[in-house]
């Protein structure tokens, strides 16, 4: 009964987190992640399809710094954390699924809202590009730091940083408007 409480404490400061900031943009950015990471995330089909990443983007160029790092707390990590573990094992067919991702991609994400927030002058699907290229390098480095047989992902890659950036180039003006 205490685990309980406390997941529903959790989720309701998330959730007053997203009223509060408000916004169309962290609403929408919210939206994308609870739609990707408990939803879309148990039945993928393409493995590198995800939309934490345009989220984490529109997210620290709108706002300021602390609201980007709760954004990534509270949203990104437990936020869905918390809805995965109420709906428990039901429809996943994804065999990579996490009910609750780790800390270090919450590490990840911070540090990539720290460096979106400080290239937000730049063109965004340059910042898309290296916010990509910072979290797929770490990811690999983790990989082969911890893993004896770790086998690179290439496809995984290619596909999310295609996805990401054609999502940003395609749909440039509609960001840069929600901006």
């Amino acid at each position: 009964m205490k685990k309980e409480i406390y997941y529903l404490l959790i989720l309701s400061l998330s959730l007053l987190f997203i009223y509060f900031i408000g916004g169309f943009v962290i609403i929408f950015a919210s939206l994308l992640v609870i739609f990707d990471r408990c939803f879309f995330g148990r039945i993928k089909i393409f493995h590198g399809i995800e939309f934490s990443a345009i989220s984490l983007l529109l997210v620290a160029v709108k706002y300021d710094l602390i609201i980007s790092i709760l954004f990534c707390i509270l949203v990104l990590h437990i936020l869905p954390a918390i809805i995965n573990l109420f709906l428990g094992d039901r429809g996943i067919t994804n065999k990579e699924f996490k009910l609750v991702r780790s800390i270090f991609g919450l590490i990840i994400a911070i540090a990539e809202a720290t460096i979106i927030y400080y290239l937000k002058s730049l063109d965004i699907l340059f910042i898309m590009f290296i916010i990509l290229t910072f979290g797929h390098s770490l990811y690999i480095l983790r990989g082969k730091i911890t893993q004896t047989n770790y086998v690179l992902d290439y496809l995984g890659i290619t596909v999310n940083f295609l996805f990401n950036l054609a999502l940003v180039y395609f749909f440039k003006s509609f960001w840069l408007l929600l901006v």
